[in-house]
């Protein structure tokens, strides 16, 4: 652990007291996928209930943690995260799957996941991811410096997205999104280098300084549009 993030917790554990029931790293850090450019730590705070005072409290040590890049931490109550399941499959199942749990109990031991619960966010999420990336686009206005951006910001929401349809599939998915992405076009038929081009833009590495953004943006639009449509057949 960081002695930031360690500092951090400590100081949640201070402020929240007994009230407070775990403390989760889940995200790029807690399944091994950071990037130093592109990953911070992700916190899911769990307590007995929450009021406006403990959201006060966590707010008045937040700060320098947001300062330092890093989201707010998500809060649920221990109640209403059981709840929860049917509106958040993907991001639950994707935090039972890879977490770290920095203080506490794990909320996520009998957690259950619905698969017709998780095929509805699939498709909700891909469709309106779909149209965001449109949009992102057009704001663009097509220049280079910006649709390499694009790209960049918005892959990795897909690549999760795409992992849980594997399990749509009957496939339990691969703990890395590249090779999740190989596992489902064994079922899905599509042109995987896109995204594989992307990504290495996301890693810097040297030899993308001459791909052209603007014809990845149209395989990788063209590649999202077929899995999108074959989870709204399923």
């Amino acid at each position: 652990m960081s002695s930031m993030l360690e500092k951090f917790v400590e100081e949640i554990k201070r402020v929240c007291g007994d009230n407070l029931k775990s403390v989760i790293l889940y995200g790029s850090k807690a399944s091994g996928e950071s990037t130093k450019k592109f990953s911070d730590y992700n916190l899911l705070l769990v307590l007995n209930k929450i009021s406006f005072q403990d959201l006060k409290s966590i707010t008045s040590i937040a700060d320098k943690w947001i300062k330092q890049k890093n989201p707010p931490p998500l809060i649920f109550s221990a109640e209403r995260l059981n709840k929860s399941t049917d509106v958040f499959p993907i991001e639950f199942l994707d935090m039972k799957e890879h977490h770290k749990v920095l203080y506490g109990d794990d909320p996520f031991t009998d957690m259950q996941i619905n698969l017709r619960h998780l095929r509805h966010e699939c498709e909700s999420e891909l469709k309106g991811k779909l149209l965001k990336l449109r949009q992102g686009y057009m704001n663009t206005g097509g220049k280079t410096s910006g649709v390499r951006e694009l790209l960049i910001s918005s892959v990795s929401t897909f690549l999760i997205v795409f992992r849980h349809i594997l399990y749509l599939l009957g496939r339990t998915p691969p703990a890395k999104r590249l090779d999740a992405l190989n596992m489902l076009s064994e079922h899905i038929k599509i042109n995987t280098e896109p995204f594989i081009s992307i990504l290495k833009m996301k890693n810097e590495e040297k030899e993308t300084s001459k791909l052209d953004p603007v014809v990845i943006f149209e395989q990788y639009i063209e590649e999202i549009e077929k899995i999108v449509d074959f989870v709204d057949d399923m």
